[in-house]
This record gives structure tokens, sequence and C-alpha cells, in this order.
């Protein structure tokens, strides 16, 4: 016996089959497209990562160039018998080498090196002025020693000469 509406429901059967087929390819799509997001999104991410990474290796290079620099300088004061042209020299050489490997990487990433740079001959000028102000004060003590050393020395001299009569 056949249903009176048999037609009706072999098109809608067939409908629903055509839907499902649409909906499960549909759901493939999606899912295709986001692993391929994810997938970009993800080398992506790794890239910003590594760029990240190089430039704070970059930035730490920098700072102990620039520590580099200042201990450099420093040796103005611990040395005596120092070549200061050689010293100097190497100190601006430094100094442009750094000044390269500032301006290689994106400004916004080494606004406090790039200052220190800007900023280091007024530095190392106040650092000259103490160290000058320094000499200074211990040439002063020592003569100040050596006068109060000559006067007692005279003083002693006087009493003993005034005992003497």
């Amino acid at each position: 016996m056949k249903a009176l509406n048999e037609k009706e429901a072999v098109v809608l059967h067939a409908k629903f089959a055509a839907y499902m087929v649409v909906l499960i390819v549909l759901t493939l799509f999606f899912i295709f497209t986001f692993w391929k997001t994810s997938e970009a999104e993800i080398s992506e991410i790794k890239m910003k990562t590594g760029d990240c990474e190089n430039i704070y290796r970059m930035q730490n290079e920098l700072c102990d160039d620039i520590d580099e620099l200042l201990n450099r300088y420093r040796s103005f004061d611990v040395v005596e018998d120092v070549n200061s042209e050689f010293l100097m020299r190497s100190i601006v050489d430094r100094k442009m080498e750094i000044s390269k490997k500032i301006s290689q990487i994106p400004a916004k990433d080494v606004k406090v090196h790039a200052f220190l740079i800007s900023k280091m001959d007024d530095l190392l000028r106040v650092r000259d002025s103490i160290s000058a102000m320094k000499k200074e004060e211990a040439r002063t003590k020592n003569d100040l020693f050596i006068c109060n050393g000559e006067y007692k020395k005279l003083s002693k001299d006087r009493r003993n000469s005034q005992f003497l009569k």
C-alpha cells in the first residue's frame, strides 16, 4: 500500500538530506577556515614574539655597551698613566657604534638609550668637573696638612727657642 502523500514525503526527505549535506559542508568549511585562521594567527604570534625577543636582546646589548662606555670613561680616574687621546678616541668610536645600533631599532623601543647617548656629553662634562673638583680638594687638603705641619713645627721651634733664652 502506498501512502497518498508518498511524493511529498520523498520530496521532504530529499530536502532534509540536502539541508543536512549543506550543513555538513558548511560545518567542514568553518572548521577548515578556523584551522587556517588559527594557524595564521599562531605564525603571526610567533613572528611578533621573535621580533620582541630580538628587540629585547638588542636592548640588553645596548645596556651592556653603555655600561662598558661608562667604565671606559671611569678608567680616566682609576689609571694614572693612561693614553688619554687613545682612550677618548675609543670612547667616541664606541659612542658612534652605540648610536648606529640605536638607529637600527624602532625609536619607541630605545627612548632611554637614545636619551642617555644624547646626554652623554653633558654627563661626561659633569663627571669631569666632579673629578677636577676632587683633585683640587685633595690638593688643597695636602697643602693644608703641609701648612699645618709647618705651623706646628714653627710653633714648636719658637717654644723651644723661648725655653732656651
